[in-house]
């Protein structure tokens, strides 16, 4: 009787953990269970029964051990979800070690950045200009460090190649890191020949300022003559001239103005030169002759001049230069 009810007892275990079993497994495993307990007679499937359930009641210790196995393996796994979410807690430190590390990558960045540093890459300018033409120069700055900055140099200025400098004023480039920025001047003209030199920081640059002569006019006659459309463009005009002849020789050159500009006036034969300063226009050239002659009207420009010290020679009235002058000039001479 007791061996009945044990029977029966481990039958209710059996069927409890096959329940159990069916819970944890699955659809797929209870069917196949399913389709194994329907073959068969009650009796010879009670024998089955009895016989398997001494098996697998062993099984059954043996499945709860294993059972229990399943539950330590349960245990272990949840250990070992444990052990994840050590992983994971160390793993958020290794994340939070990453973070710091990039931090720290992120601080070293922005310490080793340099800082704005600028250097002057290009300048523009003319090689030569002439008295009053208007032009302008340039020059590009780089800023070759890491962070954004802005140059600021004085700008200056020294005329006809002496040491002498004075300041244009304080340039300023707001230039991005890695970035250029061009500075140009405003339009300038210079009223004088010269050599013009720029310096910005260490950078110089220079050009020459030059003056170009206008064409020299020339005309030949006899006796007294009257020409029209002489151009003056104004300044130092030279008159150059001969006469073969025993009479007065007068050369000037009239404009509306209420007085001529009358550059010679000898008599009989000449061969010389005259200057004056006359203002710009349109002229007539007025020659009293009694003989043949032969004029050339120039307008030397002082941009042609040569470095003293220079000799001349010759005879009669005449021009000569120009001559460039700087400081005090002393001049000796000879006449007979």
């Amino acid at each position: 009787m007791t061996q009945k009810n044990n029977r029966v007892g481990r039958k209710d275990r059996y069927a409890l953990r096959r329940r159990r079993l069916l819970g944890v497994a699955g659809g797929g495993l209870a069917a196949s269970i399913v389709g194994c307990t329907s073959n068969g007679d009650d009796d010879a499937s009670g024998d089955d029964i009895d016989e398997s359930e001494d098996t697998e009641d062993s099984q059954d210790e043996d499945g709860t051990e294993e059972g229990n196995g399943e539950d330590s393996s349960d245990e272990d796994t949840t250990e070992e979800g444990n052990g994840e979410d050590s992983q994971d807690e160390d793993g958020t430190e290794e994340g939070n070690g990453e973070d710091s590390e990039e931090d720290s990558e992120e601080e070293n960045d922005e310490e080793d950045v340099e800082p704005a540093s600028f250097e002057i890459v290009e300048v523009n300018h003319p090689e030569e200009v002439e008295v009053g033409e208007t032009h302008t120069f340039s020059f590009t700055v780089e800023n070759t460090g890491g962070e954004d900055g802005t140059f600021e140099e004085l700008l200056e200025i020294s005329v006809g190649g002496t040491d002498e400098w004075e300041s244009l004023g304080q340039v300023q480039l707001d230039i991005p890191a890695g970035e250029t920025a061009t500075w140009e001047s405003n339009s300038t003209d210079f009223d004088n020949p010269a050599v013009v030199q720029f310096r910005l920081g260490e950078t110089e640059w220079s050009y020459e300022v030059t003056i170009t002569a206008p064409d020299t006019q020339s005309f030949s006659g006899s006796g007294e003559e009257v020409r029209r459309d002489i151009s003056i463009e104004g300044g130092l005009t030279v008159v150059q001239a001969s006469h073969s002849g025993e009479s007065n020789f007068q050369v000037s050159l009239v404009n509306d103005s209420e007085f001529d500009d009358n550059f010679i006036n000898v008599i009989g034969d000449f061969d010389g030169a005259e200057a004056d300063l006359i203002e710009g226009g349109e002229y007539i050239l007025d020659v009293n002759a009694d003989g043949s002659w032969e004029i050339d009207i120039r307008q030397p420009r002082s941009g042609q001049g040569d470095s003293l010290p220079v000799s001349f020679s010759g005879s009669g009235p005449d021009v000569v230069g120009p001559v460039q002058f700087s400081g005090t000039g002393v001049a000796t001479g000879e006449h007979d």
